[in-house]
């Protein structure tokens, strides 16, 4: 059996967000610090309770929208070549369970 099955569901959230590479990618990159602090709120908010990752295409497509909310189109780029991701699905992403547009 998975050895998961026993497990908390903070501790399987906290034994597997860690390791995923996307978010791996995230806290080493040199982002700003306003820009960071919303990223890791919506990998807070958008960590399946299950397995404990966060689906990447989602927080690619969050990345690039927050990115031009906030004016900083130069972002734009290097948070798209971060992590190997589409962004999003088909023009949407979900953020807390809300279906948000990419565009």
């Amino acid at each position: 059996m998975s050895d998961t099955i026993n497990l908390p569901t903070n501790e399987i959230i906290r034994k597997y967000i860690d390791r995923q590479s996307c978010i791996v990618a995230i806290r080493r990159a040199e982002f700003p610090p306003v820009f960071k602090a919303e990223v890791e709120r919506f990998i807070g908010r958008n960590t399946l309770k299950d397995c404990g990752r966060v689906p990447p295409n989602c927080l690619k497509a969050f990345m690039v929208k927050t990115a031009q909310k906030m004016g900083r189109s130069n972002l734009i780029p290097y948070a798209k070549k971060l992590f190997k991701s589409k962004i999003g699905y088909e023009g949407y992403y979900l953020d807390a369970g809300n279906l948000c547009r990419t565009n």
